[in-house]
């Protein structure tokens, strides 16, 4: 079994978990008072030379373990805004990513950075619950859904005022992300049935982009001269977690700040 085949195996039985809490129901009754969603597209179009930065709060990986072993997220948030970070991915996966919803809560409380939810969304009660939470975005894994589930969620997620960043590996994914509207399309560098990683998987994919798409990668960098590379491809902006921590490199690169 895959690592993407165990996780989305556990994300069911969380899902099922979820269905009790009726999301749905609870966004309906709350909608009317939710703020609204900051802008995390417009936080990653690129207008200048510089990339735009998608800083990661992740405490653990199933492929590292844990990573962070002092973790506290408000602190992590607050370095990366020392960086020039231009919005923050935080992990919700509590069993494969040791993440919670709590960190994304605090996160979003604390600073004025629009925030994406990563997790492994498979049911549309994660969607109304991701709202629910604070989320400004939410990531779809194109390898985790069907094509029709794809565009009923990028649908959903647009009606409850949701971005979406769409996440591929390949050109089939890509054409998938494509064909079902996608806004914002990521690379992961890193392949989710084995976890290897490869920096010209995004660098390959860049030129079949659809125009006007906001172009991100993802995994797997780690050195000023990756962030050259993916920078000299094109792409608006790049999401960093493990990097950042690794690699002081990084902590010297210029990014285009919002």
């Amino acid at each position: 079994m895959t690592y993407l085949a165990k996780i989305l195996d556990e994300k069911r039985h969380e899902v099922a978990e979820l269905r009790k809490q009726r999301p749905q129901q609870r966004y309906e009754e709350r909608k009317n008072d939710l703020s609204s969603c900051r802008d995390f597209a417009g936080n990653l179009k690129r207008t200048g030379e510089n990339l735009r930065l998608i800083a990661e709060i992740k405490k653990a990986s199933p492929s590292r373990g844990v990573i962070v072993h002092d973790f506290d997220p408000v602190d992590m948030a607050r370095r990366y805004i020392g960086l020039g970070a231009s919005a923050f991915s935080v992990l919700t996966d509590r069993l494969f990513f040791q993440g919670s919803i709590d960190y994304l809560e605090t996160v979003k409380l604390q600073f004025h950075l629009p925030v994406i939810r990563k997790d492994f969304i498979i049911d549309e009660r994660q969607i109304f619950e991701s709202r629910l939470i604070g989320a400004d975005a939410i990531l779809l894994i194109v390898a985790a859904l069907e094509a029709s589930q794809l565009r009923d969620y990028l649908q959903l997620a647009a009606e409850i005022g949701l971005a979406v960043l769409v996440e591929v590996h390949d050109r089939q994914e890509l054409d998938t992300a494509a064909e079902a509207g996608a806004g914002i399309i990521g690379v992961n560098n890193r392949n989710l049935k084995d976890f290897s990683v490869s920096l010209d998987t995004a660098i390959d994919l860049r030129p079949h982009f659809p125009e006007g798409v906001i172009a991100v990668a993802e995994s797997g960098l780690k050195s000023a001269d990756d962030i050259q590379r993916i920078g000299q491809a094109s792409f608006d902006a790049v999401l960093i977690g493990e990097g950042l921590h690794v690699s002081p490199e990084l902590h010297n690169v210029t990014w285009q700040k919002p």
